[in-house]
């Protein structure tokens, strides 16, 4: 089976990933479309391991925990100069994977519990931590945002949930533009200013790019109206979407430094909008 193998070779916004292990690894459909082989050393290397390590972690090395009123997602754990991480099943609030990575964060041991002498390294949400500290590694970020890309400029939506990423995505398809994605982006630097890519979702999308044009922090509205951001406001207003596990000032620092660069190359705009062709129109002549 494609989705069933010992070792797989992944694309994720030009990142080259390569999983292995000893036990016939499962991925989710999301991750077929992004299998690509490495000729290069990889980027990111995760060793996957059947079973639980041998170790635990001590309560008092924990660093950082994800979680709400009735739900874990995970939990990370400082042990020396290198990560641990206990990943939760979001249906049961078991243990679902333990991970370790290590200080250069390019090495990842991933174990998991064998169903059918099958594991699955890469399922929600240990998948998405990966593709977070992956972006550590690089001048990159992982946004909560959307982006429409109509042939010539790729407009960023970002906001809070229920602002209107997905509608925005709707919209924006109806009126002829590629969807890069309407969940979870990369944002990445290049030698001429800064692309988005889609990340692997749990249906099939192909691997898809554009350059980042714009950026508009959005929210529902009786009327279209605009506004641009200018310097801290828009770094900080940016960065309140971005991707991100604040427990260490190192990476606190470094995206603020990219945060700073994206909004001192792309305009960044607070954008009330209609939920219709409007908006479309109400951009494009405000761009023009």
């Amino acid at each position: 089976m494609e989705n069933q193998q010992k070792a797989f070779s992944l694309s994720i916004a030009d990142f080259a990933i390569q999983l292995h292990s000893e036990t016939l690894i499962e991925l989710e459909d999301g991750y077929l479309p992004f299998l690509k082989n490495i000729v290069n050393k990889p980027d990111i290397d995760i060793e996957c391991i059947a079973g639980w390590p041998e170790f635990s972690f001590d309560e008092t090395q924990k660093v950082f925990e994800a979680k709400n009123e009735t739900q874990k997602f995970y939990t990370i754990y400082s042990i020396n100069s290198e990560l641990g991480f206990v990943i939760y099943n979001q249906q049961t609030n078991e243990i679902q994977q333990i991970a370790l990575l290590n200080e250069h964060f390019n090495h990842w041991k991933v174990y998991s519990e064998p169903i059918d002498n099958i594991i699955m390294p890469l399922k929600y949400p240990m998948g998405p931590i990966i593709m977070h500290y992956m972006t550590l590694t690089s001048d990159a970020v992982m946004m909560h945002a959307s982006c429409a890309f109509d042939g010539e400029k790729g407009r960023m939506f970002s906001g809070f949930s229920g602002a209107g990423k997905s509608t925005m995505s709707m919209i924006w398809s109806e009126a002829g533009s590629q969807i890069i994605n309407d969940d979870r982006l990369i944002i990445r630097k290049t030698e001429t200013g800064f692309n988005v890519h889609n990340t692997p979702m749990y249906y099939k999308d192909m691997p898809k790019v554009a350059p980042l044009s714009a950026v508009y922090l959005i929210s529902h509205s009786p009327e279209n109206k605009i506004k641009k951001l200018v310097g801290a406001m828009a770094v900080t207003r940016v960065m309140a979407f971005c991707i991100q596990n604040n427990f260490d000032k190192q990476f606190i620092q470094k995206r603020l430094g990219i945060f700073t660069e994206i909004s001192m190359q792309v305009p960044v705009y607070d954008l009330g909008f209609v939920p219709n062709q409007s908006v479309v129109h109400f951009i494009k002549a405000h761009e023009a």
